[in-house]
């Protein structure tokens, strides 16, 4: 579990960070060339969406964070013709107080990209995506913590999604008011895994060593992308999920599956893609034989979504409903997430998380064989 959580977010800081600093000013100016650092305290307040019965005993808890941040912000006319933005992207460090015993508290490292725009000469619209690790001081366990249906592993995946206002107080200081939504699980690994999920409020102070004036010019517009024909992938996933035997001994049981699925690029760094999905899942057979039903444990569905295109990594979005599946255990829509690393014109590999609304499924390892229409 480790593991495949652990390249989920190599794979998600290494996409952003080839992405972001990859970029190059098209001037002299060293100064330009160089990115605005700054670091950044911030406190976090909200509460917990009870998203499922089993998890109505942390409703009313009000979560209670603070976050330090490193940050690096592009400012040159390569960002620029890219996003008409001016990314920042950089790491945190954040603690949580979950506000009951049943959570705990928890501590996390993550990576994030955040967008920014300006729409002011002292004020900036971002938007933000995080992914790391949380360290969590109080999973699931039998006899000391047995209500705590959200998590059951001390390390889980971490990501958040949110977007801010920026006010420039003075030359060096700027005040970021976000709003976000956040959440951790084991991507069902281990079970219970019903997951946390927290919207909060954030107030932040951030301060610019070297601040400079941001890049002002003309947006290039080439559409090259245009002229590219459909991408085709077929994918080979699996992952070994975990149960417990009716001794109660832990054992790892496969689910295998395939996907084909086209992407065409509509923008520099955006694609819609369209695609269909079948796999066979053992541990959902296995839970079928345990509550006696007579059914399949296989599933297959149809797929819409997105693609943010970062060079050799592309980071997707996508949402399913199934056109066959006998087990009530699942809602009929579903959704995906994640990140694909061509290793050349043909062969890639990629990390995806699926969940059913709040709740994950599997976090599943793939092979990928890519092919372009002409």
């Amino acid at each position: 579990m480790k593991g495949t959580l652990l390249l989920l977010v190599w794979m998600v800081t290494h996409a952003i960070g080839q992405h972001v600093w990859a970029q190059t000013d098209s001037t002299s100016d060293s100064l330009k060339q160089t990115a605005i650092f700054s670091v950044g305290l911030g406190l976090q307040h909200g509460f917990i969406f009870a998203h499922s019965p089993t998890v109505e005993n942390t409703k009313g808890a009000n979560p209670t964070g603070v976050e330090l941040s490193f940050v690096w912000q592009r400012n040159n006319a390569d960002s620029w013709n890219l996003c008409r933005c001016f990314p920042r992207n950089g790491f945190l460090i954040a603690y949580y107080d979950y506000d009951t015993d049943i959570l705990g508290k928890s501590i996390t490292a993550a990576y994030f990209l955040e967008p920014t725009y300006q729409i002011g000469k002292r004020t900036h619209f971002s938007l933000r995506a995080v992914a790391g690790l949380s360290y969590l001081t109080s999973p699931y366990d039998e006899v000391d913590n047995p209500t705590n249906r959200s998590y059951s592993t001390y390390i889980s995946g971490y990501i958040l999604l949110g977007l801010g206002f920026w006010f420039k107080i003075e030359n060096n200081w700027w005040l970021n008011l976000s709003a976000n939504y956040q959440h951790e699980s084991n991507g069902g690994l281990k079970e219970p895994n019903k997951g946390i999920n927290w919207p909060t409020a954030g107030l932040a102070l951030s301060y610019q060593k070297n601040p400079r004036p941001y890049y002002t010019g003309t947006r290039k517009k080439e559409k090259y992308w245009k002229e590219l024909g459909i991408r085709w992938d077929a994918a080979l996933f699996g992952v070994a999920k975990r149960v417990l035997d009716t001794t109660g001994e832990s054992i790892r049981l496969p689910l295998v599956g395939l996907n084909l699925q086209g992407s065409k690029q509509v923008s520099s760094i955006n694609a819609l893609t369209a695609g269909v999905e079948v796999f066979y899942d053992e541990a959902l057979s296995f839970k079928l034989k345990q509550d006696s039903l007579d059914a399949s444990a296989w599933r297959a569905g149809i797929l819409i979504g997105h693609e943010f295109l970062l060079g050799k990594f592309n980071f997707s979005q996508r949402i399913g409903v199934y056109v066959f599946k006998q087990a009530d255990y699942f809602d009929a829509i579903f959704h995906r997430w994640g990140i694909q690393y061509s290793i050349n014109r043909h062969w890639g590999v990629g990390v995806n998380l699926q969940a059913h609304r709040q709740v994950a499924d599997f976090i599943d390892l793939r092979v990928i064989y890519s092919w372009r229409a002409k």
